[in-house]
């Protein structure tokens, strides 16, 4: 399993699972109003959305993980980062899935990236896992507020935009927030 393969910390698989709980119930919901969603890719791809999360963790303290970690796992976690050294770990995830043959989730995965609201969307699925993404700090259901100022303060070393692009993003995610409870009619908290 991928999961294991990579040595995905303990704190990560659980916002892993959260963002799935939360983009299968999501996807439901559409599928209610008449939507078609593939539940199954879209929860294969929040599960594993994250995989390689490590290679861009710009302050990387393992011994701060919560859950600890093994002399493996460490080994594993620098092997990473030296090789997608420079790389979203949403384009690094996407990249391992596509070598394995998993295209159609390497896609949905490759669109979680802050960013991918500026460039728009193919898919519902797409759409759900990354909105999922940003709703779900940690292993926890937050505001898209709470959950957006979350990813500034602890992004803020490797963000390299304006105030005005940032809040131009940002408006974008609440628009995409807006689309979503408009199709499914009503807000999900």
């Amino acid at each position: 399993m991928l999961i294991e393969e990579f040595h995905v910390p303990r704190h990560v698989m659980r916002h892993c699972e959260g963002v799935a709980t939360f983009a299968v119930k999501l996807g439901g919901k559409f599928i209610a109003a008449g939507e078609k969603i593939d539940l199954d890719l879209l929860y294969q791809a929040a599960m594993v959305h994250d995989l390689v999360r490590v290679v861009d963790f710009g302050h990387f303290h393992p011994e701060k993980f919560p859950g600890g970690f093994t002399q493996q796992d460490l080994e594993v976690w620098e092997a990473l980062r030296k090789k997608y050294a420079g790389i979203h770990h949403a384009d690094a995830g996407a990249q391992i899935l596509e070598e394995r043959g998993f295209s159609k989730i390497a896609e949905v995965v490759r669109a979680h990236r802050f960013i991918h609201i500026k460039i728009g969307f193919k898919s519902w699925e797409e759409r759900i896992l990354y909105y999922a993404d940003k709703r779900v700090k940690h292993d926890k259901i937050v505001t898209l507020e709470e959950r957006l100022r979350d990813g500034r303060i602890r992004n803020a070393h490797i963000i390299k935009r304006t105030e005005e692009e940032s809040e131009i993003l940002n408006r974008k995610v609440f628009e995409l927030e807006k689309e979503i409870f408009e199709k499914i009619g009503e807000p999900i908290f």
